[in-house]
């Protein structure tokens, strides 16, 4: 028996029985508990879960700051433990530990979007202008001389101008050439001016009678304080003829004023009471101020003074002598009365 069972038969065998445990092994489940038979796999640690991802910051709304940084995500979990070692001595090991988690990502919020800007405000219109900014001149008169009233103390509301111009008329005319007329004036000669020209802003040519009075009780009192005679100072009064003085609509017929030059008709009772203090008259288209007129000798016309020159005219027509008159020679005989525009 020996001899036959022979050594390349016991190799044969051998080989045999360890490629048939080898196929086993492939297959074979193992028992649970390690025993003699091998110990059981222990289980794979699980894999640490993922950090979640940091919230994102809101959009900041228009104009406002920038949206805050979302916050970190948390760090993932701690790595899954190692697999525990199979028991008894042929157990395989446990699986790697598990993969650590992987951070959360931080998404930065986004930036805000930046608010646009305020419009600029327009330009303010301009503010206009004040009427007369500055203090009344205390002269009365445009060129900051009186020929008349000279004493401004005495006389502050009232002053008497020389002065010529040429646009006819007395009753409320415009100033039109800025003012600049006067006996010391830029315009002496008057050209392209207003009987309004030759009082100061914030003053104009008496009205009449009772605007006279108001400004100074005494009426003409005190016209010659200054004056070099002979003078006659208008105001806008005038008469419906025959001194009759009025300020109606119709009354255009001759000059009243202040002064010593023209016709004084004081002694008429009638035209005292309607006049005065007004009580001095340029008469018929203004003899009475001229020297060519053959007015009587009643009157103190310029007749009487033959070294001087006519400077008063007023027209051809006998009724409207306030609508056309004119005056020359801005240093002599007289102007206007201006009283204070209050």
């Amino acid at each position: 028996m020996k001899r036959l069972i022979g050594p390349g038969f016991v190799l044969v065998l051998g080989v045999t029985m360890i490629c048939c445990a080898a196929a086993t092994d492939s297959t074979q489940t193992l028992p649970a508990n390690g025993g003699a038979d091998g110990g059981t796999d222990a289980s794979a640690g699980n894999a640490g879960a993922g950090g979640a991802s940091g919230s994102a910051g809101k959009a900041g709304s228009g104009g406002a700051a920038a949206g805050a940084s979302g916050q970190a995500g948390g760090a993932g979990t701690a790595a899954g433990a190692s697999g525990q070692a199979g028991s008894e001595t042929g157990g395989a090991a446990g699986s790697t530990a598990g993969a650590a988690g992987q951070a959360g990502s931080v998404a930065a919020g986004a930036a805000g979007t930046a608010g646009a800007g305020g419009a600029s405000g327009g330009a303010g219109t301009a503010g206009t202008a004040g009427s007369g900014g500055g203090p009344i001149s205390e002269w009365g008169c445009a060129d900051g001389t009186r020929e008349g009233f000279a004493d401004k103390s005495q006389f502050p509301l009232i002053a008497a101008c020389n002065g010529a111009w040429d646009q006819p008329g007395i009753f409320n005319m415009p100033a039109m050439c800025n003012r600049q007329a006067g006996n010391t004036g830029v315009n002496q000669a008057g050209t392209g001016c207003t009987v309004t020209d030759l009082c100061a802003p914030g003053w104009r040519v008496c009205y009449g009678r009772d605007d006279v009075l108001a400004r100074n009780k005494d009426g003409c009192l005190g016209v010659m304080n200054g004056a070099t005679s002979p003078v006659f100072f208008t105001t806008q009064m005038s008469s419906t003829g025959a001194f009759q003085c009025s300020t109606g609509t119709t009354a255009t017929n001759d000059l009243f004023g202040c002064g010593d030059l023209g016709c004084n008709f004081s002694g008429d009772p009638t035209a005292q009471a309607l006049c005065a203090p007004l009580i001095m008259s340029s008469h018929d288209l203004c003899k009475g101020l001229r020297n060519d007129g053959g007015c009587g000798d009643w009157c103190n016309h310029l007749g009487k003074y033959p070294s001087l020159g006519n400077a008063w005219s007023c027209g051809s027509d006998t009724e409207k002598e306030a609508l056309n008159v004119t005056k020359t020679k801005a240093d002599q005989q007289g102007g206007v009365l201006c009283c204070v525009d209050n």
